[in-house]
């Protein structure tokens, strides 16, 4: 009897654990969708930021992941809890920061937008370190049986918490948006992140010192980048991240563009890819139990080269710029992506041996993140550089973005012809 309570209390324990974890998905992404997503892209441009300033903004979080190498070693002194309570805690204070930036008036737009810069800077320096034991504590404190069902689960949070996001941004920037309200949804931000904190608190930490100690050995880094599974599965992400890292960015922008559409319902539109995620989420772990990771990973592929193809004959004058045709558009998105996140994480989870795993996350998390922190630099600065170029062959209307868009569908197809090449651990 005493054994079997306390193997009870353990299990309830564990439980609370994982809906710690998917509470803190859902305040995270409250916070992050907003200072990191739509709105900030919106406020930058409203205080004329170019796509190049706007690129570089959305680069910043997964460029500053380069951080996860040196900060890797600290993990066995400090521990996965600490490490993240701590990088999360010091980071939310620069979105207080971000907040007042609005409603400093004595401030020119110049000025703005470089102490915009700056403080964002900082903000993801700080992320980039705290995330070096995010995934190797979610890897250790999840059951392997359980883990396709807690993505999922996982994922239905984070994409709930976004959604909040952005209806909660249109609701206080309905009609004409001036700086207070803009600084109120980034307050709003900062009081997530904060909230956040709680339940980063309440997720048990796991006693794997040892695993950590073994992990953060000097690890030779050839072997661990051309060690095959892990080789294709980098390449596959590399590839996908170039197609996906700019995706939200600049069709937000493009949006923002478009005279019809105000402030709050390119917020609206934007939230309607978490409802498509959302949608989709629910089926995705019996699916992924039935099917396996690449089937998933294919489909996720053609659904996004179906709406990237969907944008680029808006851009390109063929299809009106109607909002229930970005909706469908944005629905579209939502799926694809919430299918690819839940299909990749499980093989990369498969993908990562025991030996070294914590150097094994942090290299694949810093190339790929390179790959996604330089595809908005990049293409924002194609999109300044093509400017008012305009071209029209037959009913086509070749211009900036729908240059981008068609370049992003070429990419997509490259992306998909990838899939065969990855391994599951029980294919």
């Amino acid at each position: 009897m005493h054994a079997s309570a306390v193997t009870r209390t353990l299990k309830q324990q564990t439980s609370s654990g994982f809906y710690s974890i998917h509470w803190f998905s859902l305040l995270n992404a409250l916070s992050f969708q907003i200072i990191l997503g739509a709105p900030m892209i919106l406020y930058a441009k409203s205080i004329g930021a170019t796509s190049s300033v706007v690129g570089i903004l959305a680069a910043f979080t997964p460029l500053m992941t380069v951080l996860q190498l040196p900060a890797a070693k600290w993990l066995p002194v400090y521990g996965y809890k600490r490490f993240v309570l701590m990088g999360w805690g010091l980071r939310t204070i620069f979105i207080f920061i971000v907040a007042a930036v609005p409603v400093l008036l004595f401030l020119n737009e110049v000025a703005k937008i470089v102490l915009l810069v700056a403080s964002l800077f900082v903000f993801n320096f700080l992320r980039g370190i705290a995330s070096t034991a995010w995934m190797p504590w979610i890897a250790a404190l999840i059951p392997e049986e359980e883990k396709a069902v807690f993505l999922s689960r996982d994922q239905i949070f984070m994409f709930g918490g976004s959604l909040m996001a952005l209806l909660c941004s249109a609701l206080l920037m309905s009609g004409s948006v001036d700086s207070m309200e803009y600084s109120i949804v980034f307050l709003v931000s900062a009081l997530s992140g904060t909230a956040a904190l709680f339940f980063i608190k309440r997720i048990p930490d796991v006693c794997g010192s040892e695993q950590m100690r073994k992990s953060s050995e000097p690890v030779p880094w050839k072997q661990i980048l051309f060690y095959p599974p892990f080789f294709s599965l980098l390449l596959f992400n590399l590839s996908f991240v170039i197609v996906v890292g700019s995706l939200g960015v600049f069709t937000v922008e493009y949006l923002h563009e478009c005279p019809e559409f105000s402030v709050s319902k390119v917020l609206y539109l934007t939230g309607v890819s978490f409802i498509g995620a959302l949608a989709s989420l629910p089926f995705l772990g019996k699916m992924l139990e039935r099917l396996g990771g690449k089937p998933v990973l294919a489909a996720a592929l053609i659904l996004f080269g179906g709406a990237i193809a969907g944008w680029f004959l808006v851009a390109a004058g063929i299809i009106p710029c109607k909002w229930h045709v970005i909706c469908l558009l944005n629905f579209i998105c939502g799926v694809a992506g919430a299918a690819f996140n839940v299909a990749n994480a499980r093989i990369i989870f498969a993908t990562m041996p025991q030996m070294g795993r914590n150097h094994f996350f942090a290299l694949f998390t810093v190339i790929s993140s390179l790959g996604l922190g330089a595809a908005p630099v990049v293409w924002g600065i194609s999109l300044d550089f093509i400017g008012t170029y305009e071209v029209v062959t037959g009913a086509l209307h070749w211009k900036r973005h729908s240059i981008y868009f068609a370049a992003l569908f070429l990419l997509n197809l490259i992306t998909l012809l990838q899939v065969h090449r990855l391994q599951e651990a029980h294919e």
